[in-house]
C-alpha cells in the first residue's frame, strides 16, 4: 500500500468516525427528555380522542332521548285521537238519545279530552312530577265516571228539577275540569 492510499485511508476513517460521533453525540439525559417529549404527545393525543369519544357518545345519548320524547309524545297524541273517534262511535252505535244526555255527554267528552291532552304532556314531563300527576289524574278520572253515570240518569229529571240539575253537573264538569287545568299546569 503506497503512502498516499493510506493517508486517504485514515482521512477516511477519520470523516466517518466524526459524522458517526456527530449524530451519536446526545447525552442520556437529552435522550431521556425526547422521551418524556413524546409520551406527552401521545398522552395529549390520547386524551383529545377519548374527550371527542365522550362527546360523540354524550350528543348520541341526547339525540336518542329526543326521539324517544318525541315517540312518546306521538304515541300519546295518537291514542288522544283514537279515544275520541272510540267515544264519537260509541254514541252512533247507541243511537239516538235525548237531548238533555247528548248535552250531559258533550260536557264528559269536554272532560275526557281534557285528561287525555293532560296525559299527553304528562308523558313528557320529568319523573317526580309525573308520578305526582299520575296520582291525582286517577282521582280526577273517578270524579269523571261519576259525572258519567249521572249523565245517564239525567234525562229522567223534568222541568225545574232538571234545570238545577243541569246547574249542578255543569257546575261540577267546571270543577273537574278546572283540577285538570291546574294538574297540567303542575307538569
Amino acid at each position: 500500500m503506497t503512502g498516499t492510499t493510506r493517508t486517504l485511508l485514515v482521512i477516511g476513517a477519520l470523516v466517518a468516525g466524526t459524522g458517526a460521533t456527530f449524530g451519536c453525540n446526545r447525552t442520556p439525559s437529552e435522550a431521556h427528555n425526547d422521551a418524556i417529549e413524546a409520551q406527552q404527545a401521545a398522552d395529549k393525543k390520547a386524551a383529545e380522542a377519548r374527550q371527542e369519544a365522550e362527546s360523540k357518545v354524550a350528543q348520541a345519548t341526547q339525540d336518542m332521548q329526543a326521539a324517544t320524547d318525541d315517540a312518546r309524545k306521538t304515541a300519546a297524541a295518537a291514542q288522544a285521537n283514537a279515544n275520541e273517534k272510540i267515544r264519537e262511535a260509541n254514541r252512533d252505535i247507541v243511537g239516538e238519545h235525548s237531548e238533555v244526555r247528548d248535552w250531559a255527554q258533550s260536557k264528559v267528552d269536554d272532560v275526557n279530552n281534557l285528561i287525555d291532552g293532560a296525559k299527553v304532556k304528562a308523558r313528557a314531563a320529568a319523573p317526580k312530577a309525573k308520578q305526582q300527576f299520575n296520582s291525582a289524574i286517577d282521582e280526577v278520572q273517578q270524579q269523571r265516571d261519576a259525572l258519567q253515570a249521572e249523565a245517564a240518569g239525567l234525562e229522567a229529571q223534568g222541568g225545574d228539577k232538571l234545570d238545577k240539575t243541569k246547574q249542578q253537573f255543569s257546575s261540577r264538569v267546571d270543577h273537574v275540569k278546572d283540577r285538570i287545568r291546574n294538574l297540567e299546569k303542575s307538569l
